[in-house]
């Protein structure tokens, strides 16, 4: 239900989310971005998986988040550039230790849910793009979606392999009620970032007159002090 909710709302928004001005390149940093934080948890989940196999199968993954991080980095690169704006730095992130907090079967359910979430994302701005006529960046959804297809079936298979197939549905139901929670939470962060700077700003405009009363009163006290004061002989 939310998965299918959430494809309606990329279609309905993919032509104003890449029309916005400035916005593209901001977003494709934002995959860029994500890319990265992939790569860091799976080359995590290499070092802690017991299976050498699954240590492969991890690794290279990794190497294609890392690919994947710089085609989205080259091409926000130029579309800032053709707008006139600052290049962006490379993308930054930070490891969540998914591997340490959810175990092998709660990671790969994860990982084989954002597969399948960014396969279906990339879909539409594939053919968004294509409509567009901007075949440079239909072409790089395109072949990224070749990965993102490879990868969801691979994290599929391996649940499969580790827990069976009732095993596995379990996992990815663990993982969508996880991965809702996870998601509330940020949102509930984000909010409760913007409604503190907008809570200091009101207090701001509040408090400046009161600020500004002592200096008013001083200036008073000290024309008075004059009005009294004796004349000079």
């Amino acid at each position: 239900m939310i998965d299918a909710l959430r494809g309606v709302v990329v279609r309905a928004t993919s032509p104003l989310v890449w029309r916005w001005p400035g916005h593209a390149p901001r977003k494709l940093e934002a995959f860029a971005r994500a890319e990265e934080g992939s790569r860091l948890d799976l080359m995590a989940a290499a070092h802690a998986t017991p299976s050498l196999a699954r240590r492969a199968r991890y690794l290279r993954h990794a190497l294609d988040e890392t690919r994947h991080a710089a085609m989205f980095t080259r091409r926000a690169r130029e579309l800032r550039a053709s707008a006139g704006l600052a290049p962006c730095g490379p993308p930054r992130a930070d490891t969540e230790e998914l591997f340490a907090r959810l175990g092998e079967l709660g990671f790969l359910a994860f990982v084989h849910l954002g597969e399948q979430r960014g396969r279906k994302q990339f879909e539409v701005y594939a053919a968004h793009f294509a409509r567009r006529g901007d075949a440079r960046t239909q072409a790089m959804f395109d072949g990224i979606l070749v990965d993102e297809r490879e990868h969801e079936g691979y994290t599929h298979a391996l649940l499969v392999e580790l827990a069976g197939a009732d095993g596995a549905r379990q996992a990815l139901r663990r993982a969508r009620w996880w991965s809702a929670w996870r998601g509330w939470r940020r949102a509930g962060r984000a909010i409760t970032h913007a409604l503190y700077a907008v809570l200091m700003m009101a207090l701001y405009l509040i408090m400046a007159p009161l600020a500004w009363l002592p200096l008013k009163l001083r200036g008073r006290a000290a024309r008075k002090r004059w009005l009294l004061a004796p004349p000079r002989s």
